[in-house]
């Protein structure tokens, strides 16, 4: 593990003696005095073990250079061409302008610079991105990652966030952002004695732990996923159930799912009482959650109404799966279907599953005849059973990960329709109750137990 800082460096030197301005820096309640460059200090007070250089080719590489260079590795040639090219830079230089490779190979890797172009446009962004994304090559899982934004341009600290994201987010890396710092030059009371002229270092972590929070919060408002957020909740309780909730609904564990909602809303009075970024996002999205999946007692509905939440979040196949599972459950609750527990050949669905397949055999033989097309009830009755039929085909599919066709478009459009229109169809108890009574299906069913 290392302890690597990452500094901007800008071009605020002195005209007169072409050196930095020199200050007090204090740093958790402790002070460095005459310090010619912040890091300086910060590589003392956090003990860094390697230090990342960010600029432009007029920022200050003359300086850092005779400030880090060992007197036997001093190359007087090499420093005056430093001082050529930053006092001459500007806003169009090529960045291979300043030979950058002589300044990183004098260091050995204890000190790294990375020249980057002015940012005055777009492609110039999106190629200072890709330069500065080098920083992951200096980058182990488990080192402890310090940031600087005191010098060089403000957008540089956007930079330096976006870096740190991706290589977080994108790449993987297992590092921990432990201070994001910001030297406080410009509230220096210049009328106080020189070892009284104090610059505060404050340090900025909190916005990328912000950061953070609102990832999490958006992970776990689109995709139920509270793993982000949790692992920053010190209530252990709630960060337990937030867990629970999240295992069961990637599971699909309807029952889990349900008790885990209860539970949440049970600490209603925990989750209120977060303090900091927490108090700000967690009740919010919670609530929002909650509100959404709380009001449905009954299981089918309950799958139901999560089967277009994950279309909404284009999780097809777990919609597939809720929706023929809330067919199912609701042909079992309507007409009251016992569950075959005691068997354990057959599914204990079985019942509800041999109905819809009774209804589904009837339609095929008698589609042809136009009696039977004209016969409203049949038309709602194969609503479900045109559901039901292709959302179990569909749901084998991703079971058995045959998807040899390639109908993935169509099958989406097929499950939007069949989500706006499935909660509406599962209310309609009544219209199967009567249909049955008419088909004597269930009668027939039950008779055969």
């Amino acid at each position: 593990m290392s302890k690597v800082l990452i500094a901007g460096i800008g071009g605020g030197k002195n005209k007169k003696t072409g050196t930095y301005q020199v200050a007090n820096y204090k740093i958790d309640n402790e002070i460095y005095y005459e310090k010619t460059f912040i890091v300086s200090a910060l590589e003392e007070h956090y003990k860094i073990d390697k230090t990342i250089f960010i600029g432009t080719t007029g920022s200050m590489w003359d300086n850092l250079y005779e400030f880090y260079c060992p007197k036997e590795e001093y190359d007087e040639k090499y420093h005056i061409d430093l001082i050529e090219t930053v006092d001459n830079s500007s806003k169009d230089d090529d960045i291979y302008k300043l030979d950058i490779n002589k300044f990183n190979e004098t260091f050995k890797g204890k000190i790294l610079g990375i020249v980057t172009r002015y940012g005055m446009n777009e492609l110039e962004i999106f190629e200072n991105f890709n330069l500065i994304i080098q920083i992951q090559d200096q980058l182990k899982d488990g080192d402890e990652v310090y940031l600087d934004i005191t010098h060089s341009f403000r957008s540089n600290a956007f930079w330096l966030f976006l870096v740190m994201n991706y290589l977080t987010d994108v790449e993987d890396k297992k590092i921990e952002i432990k201070a994001i710092t910001y030297g406080m030059l410009e509230i220096i009371d210049r009328n106080l004695p020189k070892e009284k002229q104090i610059a505060e270092v404050v340090d900025l972590n909190a916005f990328y732990k912000i950061l953070q929070w609102i990832k999490g919060a958006n992970n776990f408002k689109n995709y139920g996923n509270s793993y982000l957020i949790e692992q920053n909740i010190e209530n252990e309780k709630l960060s337990k159930k937030l867990k629970n909730f999240s295992d069961a609904l990637n599971m699909n564990y309807i029952a889990s799912l349900k008790q885990s909602i209860n539970s949440l809303k049970k600490l209603e009075e925990d989750i209120e009482s977060l303090d900091g970024p927490a108090k700000l996002i967690i009740p919010k999205v919670i609530k929002d959650f909650m509100d959404r999946f709380a009001t449905e007692e009954k299981d089918y509905l309950f799958q139901a109404e999560l089967a277009k939440w994950h279309f909404e979040q284009k999780r097809y196949g777990m919609s597939y799966i809720n929706i023929n599972e809330a067919i199912i459950g609701f042909i079992m609750d309507v007409l009251e279907f016992p569950l075959l527990i005691g068997d354990k050949k057959k599914d204990e669905n079985k019942l509800a599953k041999d109905w819809l397949n009774m209804a589904i055999s009837r339609h095929k033989s008698k589609k042809p005849l136009p009696e039977y097309r004209a016969d409203e009830d049949n038309k709602k009755l194969h609503e479900y059973i045109k559901i039901f039929e292709h959302s179990r085909k569909i749901r084998n599919e991703i079971a058995h990960s045959i998807g040899m066709k390639d109908t993935a478009v169509s099958d989406v459009n097929v499950l939007k329709k069949n989500c706006d229109k499935i909660v509406d169809l599962l209310k309609n108890r009544e219209f199967i109750i009567k249909i049955d009574q008419r088909l004597g299906f269930s009668k027939k069913l039950k008779k055969d137990l």
